[in-house]
This record gives structure tokens, C-alpha cells and sequence, in this order.
């Protein structure tokens, strides 16, 4: 059975769907098969890999019940790898499902019967800690965390790790921390340095080894991220 990683951070801007894509390209790159699951609203992805709307059912049909996340899945323009499409009605999910029974179990429950056929899947989730987060992070094995290498670099920090530290001792034990994925990295700027420094202090061991620039070419670098996390 493959590994689910979720990408998350309840901060914009850290990188969560850059990382969930390149990722996801260069584990695909590397002869693994690759669902991508675009849990974020905002949807980007079916504009990045010019699939047309209407093409499959959406995460929001999925999430509400109206379909199973099988049907939601379409193939990329990258071998091994296919996409599980998002919505903007995911906005609504958090709303309808509030009072629903096991509300942060439901992706967890459809990706029972596919996990099997993949080697990862990996898990775009929004920009908060509401509930369509909570479903990856309960469906998930591990979770990857990036960090904007500048001055907010722990901001919220303390809150996203508790969320990971009580949805592992309530509700998904298996749940692990993967390790903090340092993004937007300038060499240019000489606060880079001592945020880099800053990040190593707190978390150590657990701060991957693969930096993101900010650059607009990363592929060599989540190729590098692909076989650090295969080694």
C-alpha cells in the first residue's frame, strides 16, 4: 500500500500547492505512481494541467456525498500521475458537513478502496485549519510542512502542531510529521541566513534537507525533495 502525505500549512503564501505539484510531478518522474488530491478551493490545478471543467466530478461532489473520490480522479499530462480535481464548492463542505457524524473522516473513508493502487498520494488543503484540513490530516500518513523562509517564518506555527499533535492522539495514530520543507529561499537577502538558522534551532532533525528557491525553475529541486523522501 502507498504512503498519503498531506501538504499543510493554515498560512498563504508558504507553498503548499507548488509543493504538492512538483512533488507530485517528480515522484511520477521517478517511475511512481501518483494520485494528487486538490482538497483547496481555490482549485488551481485543473487550470495547470488544462483539464476542462465538468470533465469528471469534483472533491466537492465527493465530500458531499454525490460521488465517490474514484470518480473525481482524471489523468495529468505526466505519466503515473493523476489528479483528483477540487472546487470552489469545497468552501461550502465545512458548512454542510458541521453537523455530520465522523465529519473529518469522510476523505479518509473514500481513499480506503484506492490507497492500493498508488505509490503516494499526496494532499493540497487550504489556508486554515478547518475541516476540509482536518480531513487530509486524518486520512494522511504524513505530513510535509513548508515554511516561507522570511520573517513570519513561525507564525502560527504553534497552532498548526498542536492540530497535528491532538488529530494523531484522537483520531489518525499513525499520523507522523515528515519533516519542514524550507520554501522561498533567497540567497540574495542576508535575513535569509538567520531565518534559515532560526528554523534549524527550533526543529532540528526534522527540517528537510531540500530547500525551495525562489525561483521560477524548481524542478531539479523537488527532484531532489523526491529522492530525499524515497531514500
Amino acid at each position: 500500500m502507498g504512503k498519503t502525505i498531506a501538504i499543510v500549512n493554515q498560512k498563504g503564501g508558504a507553498g503548499k500547492t507548488t509543493t504538492a505539484t512538483f512533488l507530485a510531478e517528480a515522484l511520477s518522474g521517478n517511475k511512481k505512481k501518483v494520485l494528487l488530491v486538490d482538497l483547496d478551493p481555490l482549485s488551481c490545478l485543473a487550470k495547470r494541467y488544462s483539464i476542462e471543467p465538468g470533465t469528471t466530478h469534483s472533491l466537492a461532489d465527493c465530500m458531499e456525498g454525490r460521488s465517490s473520490l474514484e470518480q473525481c480522479i482524471c489523468q495529468a499530462n505526466s505519466e503515473g500521475m493523476e489528479i483528483a480535481l477540487g472546487h470552489h464548492n469545497l468552501i461550502g463542505f465545512e458548512i454542510t458537513a458541521m453537523h455530520q457524524e465522523d465529519r473529518e473522516s469522510i476523505l479518509a473513508k473514500q481513499m480506503n478502496e484506492l490507497k492500493a493502487k498508488y505509490d503516494f498520494v499526496l494532499i493540497d488543503t487550504p489556508s486554515s485549519l478547518g475541516l476540509l484540513t482536518m480531513n487530509a490530516l486524518v486520512a494522511a500518513d504524513e505530513v510535509v510542512i513548508p515554511i516561507k523562509c522570511d520573517y513570519t517564518i513561525f507564525d502560527g506555527m504553534a497552532e498548526l502542531l498542536r492540530t497535528i499533535d491532538d488529530v494523531s492522539n484522537s483520531l489518525n495514530s499513525k499520523l507522523r510529521i515528515t519533516g519542514f520543507l524550507v520554501t522561498h529561499v533567497n540567497s540574495q537577502l542576508r535575513s535569509t541566513a538567520i531565518n534559515l538558522k532560526e528554523i534549524q534551532t527550533c526543529y532540528g532533525d526534522s527540517v528537510l534537507h531540500t530547500i525551495i528557491p525562489d525561483s521560477e525553475d524548481l524542478r531539479d529541486s523537488f527532484q531532489q525533495l523526491a529522492a530525499e523522501l524515497l531514500n
